[in-house]
């Protein structure tokens, strides 16, 4: 688990991990808030680094499972296997059943 950082100007920096976020809030060189639901730091000093690696981001559509990942050459941030949707070709069946009825009983 890594949590977002970004800098006075609201610029995205690299994420951290959870421990050295503490530290930085405790000492005051970080403030925490909150941005649509992700607990984030904003840096009150500069950064020692502005270096940003590249960022990859995987999405695997299966037919049972889905797997979304983002990850960089270093590290996983992301990863999560979802079970897909099962009920699309139980719907197809039920709209082809009903346009056979529709042929047979009109309702004119």
């Amino acid at each position: 688990m890594f949590v977002p950082v970004v800098d006075r100007n609201n610029k995205p920096l690299m994420p951290t991990k959870p421990s050295r976020a503490r530290k930085w809030i405790k000492s005051g060189k970080a403030t925490p808030f909150w941005n649509k639901g992700i607990f984030c730091v904003r840096l009150n000093v500069e950064p020692s680094d502005r270096h940003l690696e590249p960022i990859a981001i995987g999405i695997d559509p299966g037919s049972k499972k889905e797997a979304f990942t983002v990850k960089s050459e270093s590290h996983t941030y992301l990863n999560i296997q979802a079970d897909a949707v099962t009920w699309v070709k139980d719907a197809g069946a039920l709209c082809t059943n009903y346009s056979a009825m529709w042929v047979k009983f009109p309702l004119r």
